[in-house]
């Protein structure tokens, strides 16, 4: 079975062919009415529109619940993108996200989610993702506590 080069869903029939930052994809329906297919094994006349992609069920939340990113994402991100020669701008491109966005996750500021860290993995052929560790409240590891304003404000009686 054939995926689609940008979202990684399975194609069904004959993948449509698009040029983007002169790399040669092989994309699904979806992806070839976003990004302009150059060729198809259907005339482009006779393309029909693909249906919208079903909602993510619980159960597909429940197993990006499974996974957590790797502390070092920042470094191994950056590392393997410089490594391949690729400028921010490609790789954003090619796994379809803002180079904004990019930048924020090389540097630390924006933790990927599951869906973006697994396209990452794709593109750079690096392990982001690992196994959630479950229970870590529970084996005496102390639980992350937020900020709160009692925490920070100074509370004085009227007397």
């Amino acid at each position: 079975m054939l995926y689609c080069d940008i979202c990684g869903a399975p194609i069904e029939g004959q993948p449509y062919i698009v040029k983007l930052d002169n790399a040669v994809l092989h994309v699904c329906r979806r992806c070839a009415a976003s990004y302009g297919a150059v060729s198809a094994t259907e005339p482009q006349t006779q393309r029909r529109v693909a249906p919208p992609p079903p909602r993510r069920t619980s159960a597909a939340r429940r197993s990006a619940d499974r996974y957590e990113v790797v502390e070092e994402y920042a470094e191994v991100i950056k590392r393997a993108r410089e490594s391949m020669g690729l400028s921010r701008e490609a790789l954003a491109s090619y796994i379809g996200v803002k180079e904004s966005v990019l930048r924020r996750v090389e540097s630390g500021q924006l933790v990927p989610d599951v869906q973006l860290a697994r396209k990452l993995e794709k593109a750079l052929g690096v392990k982001l993702l690992v196994p959630a560790q479950q229970g870590e409240a529970d084996a005496g590891a102390p639980a992350r506590k937020e900020l709160t304003l009692g925490d920070v404000a100074e509370v004085r009686d009227e007397e």
